[in-house]
């Protein structure tokens, strides 16, 4: 409030602050603050504020948001990092369809968008779907990481899609051995064998 003179850059840190303290509300008031200044949003200040929307699952603000960054398609074309965080945006609102669109539409996707793609379908509760995509992408020559396959992992937990955790398991266990020393995705193993009642399975992991 003290500063006489405020650029996109301040309100940006201002915006990614309150992100970051997960206080999405805040978040979006200053975005709306700085808007009222005739101050232009760039990049930064979009993704932070499609972060907001997703913290207090706003799907109307997100959409106004996605509207506004649509009247630049230069923006989203050449910005992968906004593109996840659209799909990201929609996906933990609920709106898959919206996501899915979104994600079909984007010029480049890395393995990150493909993340989005599937944490969204995974918390939404459709599963199928998630192992759907996760085999397109590797179809399409993306191999998983660490985020992917405990992604893959809660799915499986939550339909105890046995068979399919160990098919998994096999393909984390050719992979290099980091993998099988990082504690996050030991846990999703671990939980994995349990809630599919595989319990000597859990124990050996």
């Amino acid at each position: 409030e003290g500063l006489a003179i405020r650029d996109v850059i301040s309100w940006n840190a201002l915006i990614g602050g309150y992100v970051q303290c997960k206080q999405g509300h805040e978040a979006l008031n200053c975005f709306e603050r700085m808007k009222s200044e005739r101050l232009s949003p760039n990049s930064v200040t979009f993704m932070s504020v499609l972060k907001a929307c997703s913290l207090v699952a706003d799907i109307d603000k997100g959409k106004q948001i996605h509207n506004d960054v649509m009247m630049n398609n230069s923006l989203l074309e050449n910005n992968l990092l906004l593109g996840n965080a659209l799909v990201d945006m929609y996906g933990k609102c609920g709106a898959l369809s919206h996501a899915q669109e979104v994600f079909e539409k984007l010029q480049y996707r890395d393995l990150d968008t493909w993340n989005a793609l599937l944490t969204s379908y995974i918390q939404n509760k459709q599963v199928n779907e998630a192992f759907s995509y996760f085999d397109e992408m590797q179809r399409e020559g993306l191999s998983p990481n660490i985020v992917t396959f405990v992604c893959i992992l809660k799915a499986c937990s939550s339909i105890r899609a046995l068979c399919k955790g160990k098919e998994i398991h096999f393909s984390i266990a050719l992979r290099e051995e980091e993998f099988l020393k990082d504690i996050l995705l030991s846990n999703a193993l671990i939980d994995m064998y349990a809630k599919c009642g595989a319990l000597d399975k859990a124990q050996e992991v």
